[in-house]
């Protein structure tokens, strides 16, 4: 892996990946066989989009979260943990304070909307919710920042040194990750929605956010002279969830998965957290325009791409469009709109510095 002055780019390349498959994931959220009360639901479902959406959710937020800490630890080492306040509170609460509201109005909206078509009943019933007078607020994919928050706190008693061996960290993380799905009963956790923080969420990204944290950069190189071994694992783990997934999805399902599942879901988002981290620090040895830009990009787009997926979703399903044309419609649509609007952004911060906090900043992200 090279660096670049302080530009690394597998890292880039880690938040352009992630943000891609975010985008990807939430886009076949319409298109699901298993009901999970989604704004729409598309005529066009197939099982291949659970199963798409079940891999990408055991690593994607756990890889955010790892990156977050890596973060988080350059900026305590060379800010302090007074410059790194300032920073979580200009890069991450502004940005939650200001989006907060008009995401979830859009969402809410959107959200009556979509079920009102599917004769369900509306959002403010099914989703936890502050209100002010009559306005709900919720936090929807905004819970991301919201966590991030309070588990920029570790901050203040973690290590400040990275650990020695990048490859124990995995190893390491695999043992609280198991436990916590052990007491959850459930192969993944479910997407938090209430402003009350829970527990057993908050632990689990913990873990991921602690493994970034004690990760060296320069430590990347060992996932990507192991790669081809560590793909091979994350494999093998997969295979063996199949017939977990399956029974998981039966009638008369019991509602705990069995232990030896649990475990193997738990090594497998490890797994596959190295594996992303290890192609990226393999293929990203130079600047690749593309990527930086969409790494650069990944934070913005996180935070505005879900009231464009939803829109486009609830627009789609009145089509009668072959479904793999409607879902690469969604991604199309909602990544060209996002990326237009942060180069919009950036253009206009260059020539107003003083900007949004949503703007992109020049070096440090979340």
């Amino acid at each position: 892996m090279e660096r670049e002055g302080a530009r690394i780019h597998a890292l880039d390349g880690a938040r352009a990946f992630a943000m891609a498959l975010v985008v990807l994931v939430h886009g076949l959220l319409s298109f699901l066989e298993t009901p999970i009360g989604w704004a729409i639901k598309d005529r066009s479902t197939h099982l291949a989009a659970d199963f798409v959406v079940w891999v990408g959710r055991a690593f994607l937020m756990p890889l955010f979260f790892l990156l977050s800490g890596m973060v988080s630890r350059g900026l305590v080492t060379r800010r302090g943990l007074l410059g790194f306040a300032r920073e979580r509170a200009a890069r991450v609460l502004a940005p939650l304070l200001v989006a907060l509201v008009p995401v979830s109005a859009a969402m809410n909206a959107l959200w009556d909307h979509g079920r009102t078509l599917e004769g369900r009943a509306a959002v403010g019933s099914q989703v936890p919710a502050l209100r002010a007078s009559e306005l709900p607020v919720t936090l929807a994919h905004l819970w991301f920042l919201y966590y991030l928050l309070l588990l920029s706190t570790l901050a203040a008693i973690l290590p400040r040194r990275p650990v020695r061996s990048a490859l124990a960290l995995p190893a390491i993380a695999i043992a609280p990750v198991s436990a916590l799905l052990l007491v959850a009963g459930k192969l993944q956790l479910d997407t938090p929605l209430s402003f009350v923080v829970e527990p057993l969420i908050a632990a689990y990204f913990a873990a991921f956010f602690a493994w970034g944290w004690l990760l060296d950069p320069a430590g990347l190189a060992a996932y990507a002279r192991k790669l081809p071994w560590i793909a091979g694992l994350a494999l093998v783990l997969l295979a063996a969830l199949v017939p977990a997934l399956v029974a998981s999805t039966a009638p008369g399902a019991p509602l705990r998965a069995p232990a030896w599942a649990l475990v193997t879901s738990a090594a497998f988002s490890c797994v596959m957290v190295s594996v992303v981290l290890g192609a990226c620090a393999r293929l990203l040895t130079r600047e690749h325009p593309l990527v930086r830009l969409l790494g650069d990009a990944s934070y913005f787009v996180y935070v505005v791409h879900m009231p464009i997926v939803v829109l486009l979703q609830i627009v789609a399903s009145r089509l009668a469009w072959p479904g793999p044309l409607k879902y690469a419609g969604v991604v199309a649509v909602t990544v060209g709109v996002c990326l237009g609007a942060f180069l919009l952004l950036r253009a206009a911060r260059r020539a107003f510095p003083r900007s949004s906090p949503l703007a992109p900043q020049p070096a440090d992200r979340a």
